[in-house]
């Protein structure tokens, strides 16, 4: 009976020695830091500034999660709209462009479930890499031809910007910066 009464409390002294350890190493980055390796510093400035407690200056792994997690979302959220404009367009280019686009953003979401994958493990060169991949299926839907009227270009331009801040972020946890 001693024994479980002592171990309680060792597991409970254990736990927040380890947990504090862990938060006493976490990295913490400025907002300006950041942006400052981003291809469009105010737009990244925005982005990182809407995460709850950024500005305070958040650890970088939390961010990173947090925004890996928002570009998934909102890269779903796209994709929905490219199915809804594909079923709701006549015109044939447009529908064909659509159509290349919903190739491209199941692209997307692969890579960045991927790069999700490499965060977990550490693989940040993965993370990176998986970051640019979905990057560029983004820009491959914002390049194909047609005059689209949609809000299809607008989020294009701003998930191009969230992957931007997630392989800005790649390289900082790789040690880059």
């Amino acid at each position: 009976m001693a024994h479980s009464i002592l171990t309680l409390p060792l597991l409970f002294l254990s736990f927040t020695m380890f947990s504090s350890s862990l938060l006493c190493s976490a990295r913490t980055v400025k907002i300006s830091d950041v942006c400052s390796k981003h291809p469009n510093p105010y737009n990244c400035n925005n982005i990182l500034n809407s995460v709850p407690g950024a500005s305070l200056g958040a650890d970088l792994n939390s961010l990173s999660k947090y925004v890996i997690t928002s570009a998934h979302v909102y890269a779903f959220d796209t994709i929905t709209l490219v199915h809804n404009l594909t079923r709701s367009i006549n015109d044939k280019q447009l529908k064909q462009r659509y159509q290349a686009c919903s190739m491209d953003y199941d692209d997307v979401l692969l890579s960045l479930t991927q790069a999700q994958q490499s965060f977990v493990s550490g693989d940040y060169k993965g993370m990176k890499s998986n970051g640019q991949t979905a990057l560029k299926d983004v820009q491959d839907c914002d390049w194909k031809p047609g005059n689209d009227q949609s809000d299809l270009p607008n989020k294009n331009k701003y998930l191009e910007d969230v992957i931007n801040i997630i392989i800005v972020f790649a390289d900082f946890l790789a040690g880059v910066y």
